[in-house]
């Protein structure tokens, strides 16, 4: 009934968690796959190590002899995947079985539905920890067709996070969701997802209520490189966006990267981005800039 997928790279120091946890998951038929991306520290020795001790016949450890990315790593999981339904965790973050379980039998419930999406909270480096989606969440989840498209692409709805979410395998697949050479992996799924299972309630749910992922930070985070993130955005968007809404979604981007840059006193990356918007996206950057700051001003 349902397949985990534990993508693996250099986190030994927290892949066994993410392992414990996602065994807590109470579902009938319920199989782990950990798949290690060629990690360069001890991952794989834990990783094994850890399996031995616990007789953990649920779990397979998949290895791959050159490091791919995520999303090879996820196509080797769905060739694998034999279930109806499939949930992601990192293997830095920790599964809230019981938020999983609540939304694997929703989805059962609801057969025409195509995936949910939970709630979680931020593991924060100092110990504390704040919900994973905010107000700005709610106010974009209001919307529904051809509004709500417009609103994803141009209002940044991040963090959307794979990780607090239970998908259809076949809803995947449909919308070539997972899709190689899309660095972005969770901006990328959910781009492409939303564009069929646009109706809320109906197509796909989103239940912040239920926790589903405690979401790690730290030093290694991916997010933490601004200009990167910039970068796998601009190139999902030049990808999946709507052809009408494409070259406007790449300004109202770049504004929002610029106002992260600012708020983290970050001149260096405020600077390199302003030199990607060009001439051509002069107007949809600051129109970029005025929405956003507004948005974040009523929503944040």
């Amino acid at each position: 009934m349902l397949s985990v997928f534990i993508p693996s790279f250099n986190h030994a120091a927290y892949v066994t968690q993410a392992i414990d946890s996602a065994r807590r998951i109470n579902v009938p038929g319920t199989h782990i796959y950990v798949i290690d991306d060629a990690s360069t520290d001890d991952s794989v020795a834990v990783i094994r190590d850890h399996l031995a001790q616990e007789r953990a016949s649920n779990v397979t450890l998949v290895t791959k002899e050159r490091n791919k990315g995520v999303i090879d790593s996820m196509l080797t999981f769905m060739d694998r995947c034999q279930t109806e339904f499939i949930y992601v965790v990192s293997s830095d973050d920790i599964a809230v079985a019981e938020g999983v379980e609540e939304l694997v039998h929703h989805l059962n419930d609801h057969p025409k539905m195509g995936f949910i999406i939970g709630g979680g909270y931020n593991l924060l480096a100092d110990g504390s920890s704040v919900p994973v989606y905010s107000k700005r969440h709610q106010k974009l989840f209001r919307y529904s067709g051809n509004r709500f498209i417009t609103r994803l692409f141009l209002m940044d709805a991040s963090p959307l996070l794979c990780q607090s979410s239970v998908f259809r395998l076949q809803a995947l697949v449909e919308t070539n969701a997972v899709t190689r050479g899309l660095v972005a992996d969770d901006y990328a799924i959910f781009s492409k997802l939303f564009q069929k299972f646009m109706r809320r309630g109906v197509d796909f749910e989103f239940y912040p209520d239920v926790d589903v992922v405690n979401y790690r930070h730290h030093q290694t985070n991916s997010y933490r490189n601004l200009l990167r993130q910039v970068e796998t955005s601009i190139q999902v968007l030049k990808a999946v966006a709507p052809p009408a809404l494409r070259q406007r979604a790449i300004g109202y981007k770049l504004a929002f990267y610029f106002l992260v840059a600012v708020r983290r006193r970050d001149r260096s990356a405020a600077r390199d981005i302003t030199r990607m918007v060009g001439w051509h996206r002069a107007s949809d950057f600051a129109a970029g800039l005025v929405a956003h700051a507004y948005w974040w001003m009523r929503f944040q």
